[in-house]
C-alpha cells in the first residue's frame, strides 16, 4: 500500500495532495480513465484512506505482484517521515526502487537525497532479524545509501554500522516516538513486555523531528570520544589501618557526558580500570588527580605502591596523613557512601573507546541533540 503512484510514468504522492477536494477529484479521475499505475508492478490504482487517515494508494486487482501489505501504521510512519524531510534541504521520496550490485534490488520505504547523498529511512514493523537487517543494510551501502532503522520489535542492533532505533506509537495522541536505548538496554534478557520501560531508554524524540535532526548532523554515535568533559571525583572516608586517622579515597571517577550532552550516559570509571586498560593510564589518571588538589580536598595520594596481599604494586589510595597504601579488595566496604568531592576537566580520548571494555555499553550509543536549532 504505498504512499507513490504514477500517471503516464510520473510520480504521484498521497500526503501531496492538499484537501479532500483534490483527492476526491483524483479518484474520479482515476475512475473515469483508469490512467493511474502502481510503481510496482503497474497493476491498476484505488485510492483509499487507512484507519489511521493515511491517504494511499492500493492495487485495484492484487494480482502476481510480490510486494506485501502495509499496516496502517506503517503508512502513517512513512508520512510523517516526509513531513520531517520536509523540513531540511533534503527531498523525499517513498517507495524508491534501486538495486545494488551483485546483491540485489531493493525498495526503500522513505528515500531522502541531497545531491548524489541517500538515506534510506525503514520501517520494520514485522518482526526481523538481526542477520536480515544487516543483510538489507549491506545491500544499501552497495548502492551508497545509508540505511536508518525503526523498529517495531524491542531486538535490534546498536552499533554506528546500522543504526536502529525502537518506534513506538501512541494511539492516543496518534503520534510515533524515537526511543534511543540506555546503557540498561540489553535485548538479551529483556522481554518484548518490557520494552516500554523506561529504564532502556535514554531519550524518547517525536519521529518527524527525528528525521529532521538526522538528516541535519543532530544524530551522533558515541559523543564522548573526543570530547572534553567534565569528571566527577568520587571519594569516600575509611579509616587507615595503619595510622587509624580518618581518610578519604577515591572511589570512581565519572565523565559527565550528560552535561555535555544532556540524554547521554555519564561514563563511570575506577583509577583501576584507567590504568589497567590505557597505554597511558597512569598518566591519564595523575592528569585528574594532581597532588596539590587531592590534599586540598583531605584526599591521599594515588600513586604506584606495593602490595602484599596482591603479590606487586599497583597504582593505589593512599593514607592522607602516613601515605600508607589503602587496598582495593577492601573499597566495597564504603564505596556506597562515595560522594563528589571535586570536580576536575579531560578530554575523553576516541582511543579510549576501544580500550574500556566494562564502559562499552555507556559510551557506544547513539544520542540526539534535542537543543534548539539555531
Amino acid at each position: 500500500m504505498p504512499l507513490k503512484c504514477h500517471r503516464d510514468g510520473e510520480p504521484i504522492y498521497s500526503f501531496a495532495v492538499e484537501s479532500e477536494s483534490q483527492w476526491r477529484d483524483l479518484k474520479n479521475e482515476n475512475s473515469a480513465s483508469k490512467n493511474l499505475r502502481m510503481p510496482c508492478c503497474d497493476a491498476g490504482v484505488m485510492l483509499r484512506v487507512s484507519k489511521l487517515g493515511t491517504r494511499h494508494f492500493a492495487h485495484a486487482r492484487r494480482g502476481p505482484c510480490s510486494i506485501a501489505p502495509e499496516t496502517a501504521e506503517h503508512l502513517l510512519a512513512k508520512r510523517v517521515i516526509v513531513e520531517g524531510i520536509g523540513r531540511t534541504p533534503w527531498t523525499a521520496d517513498t517507495e524508491r526502487a534501486g538495486a545494488s550490485p551483485e546483491l540485489g534490488p531493493w525498495i526503500a520505504d522513505v528515500m531522502a537525497s541531497k545531491g548524489s547523498s541517500m538515506v534510506s529511512f525503514e520501517v520494520q514493523w514485522s518482526k526481523q532479524s538481526e542477520t536480515e537487517t544487516r543483510r538489507r543494510q549491506e545491500r544499501y551501502e552497495a548502492a551508497g545509501v545509508r540505511g536508518l532503522w525503526f523498529f517495531r520489535q524491542h531486538d535490534f542492533p546498536v552499533d554506528k554500522d546500522v543504526p536502529a532505533f525502537y518506534l513506538a506509537y501512541d494511539a492516543a495522541t496518534s503520534r510515533f516516538l524515537v526511543r534511543l536505548p540506555s546503557y540498561a538496554y540489553n535485548p538479551e534478557w529483556m522481554s518484548a513486555r518490557d520494552k516500554n520501560d523506561d529504564r532502556y531508554w535514554q531519550q524518547s524524540i517525536e519521529l518527524s523531528s527525528f528525521v529532521e535532526g538526522a538528516l541535519t548532523h543532530r544524530l551522533r554515535f558515541a559523543p564522548a570520544l573526543g570530547a572534553t568533559l567534565p569528571v566527577d571525583v568520587l571519594t569516600a572516608e575509611t579509616t587507615c589501618w595503619r595510622c587509624k586517622k580518618d581518610t578519604r579515597v577515591v572511589i570512581e571517577l565519572v565523565f559527565a557526558a550528560s552535561r555535555r550532552f544532556p540524554g547521554c550516559a555519564d561514563i563511570p570509571l575506577s583509577i583501576y580500570e584507567l590504568s589497567e586498560s590505557l597505554p597511558d593510564g597512569d598518566a591519564v589518571v595523575a592528569s585528574m588527580l594532581p597532588a596539590e588538589l587531592m590534599r586540598r580536598h583531605g584526599v591521599g595520594a594515588v600513586k604506584w605502591r606495593r602490595s602484599k596481599i596482591e603479590g606487586g604494586a599497583y597504582l593505589s589510595n593512599g593514607c592522607f596523613h602516613c601515605d600508607a597504601l589503602q587496598g582495593r579488595f577492601f573499597e566495597h566496604e564504603f564505596a556506597h557512601e562515595a560522594e563528589k568531592t571535586f570536580e576536575v576537566g579531560r578530554v575523553f580520548e576516541r582511543a579510549w573507546g576501544q580500550r574500556l571494555e566494562d564502559a562499552s555499553d555507556e559510551i557506544h550509543r547513539w544520542w540526539f541533540d534535542e537543543s534548539p536549532a539555531a
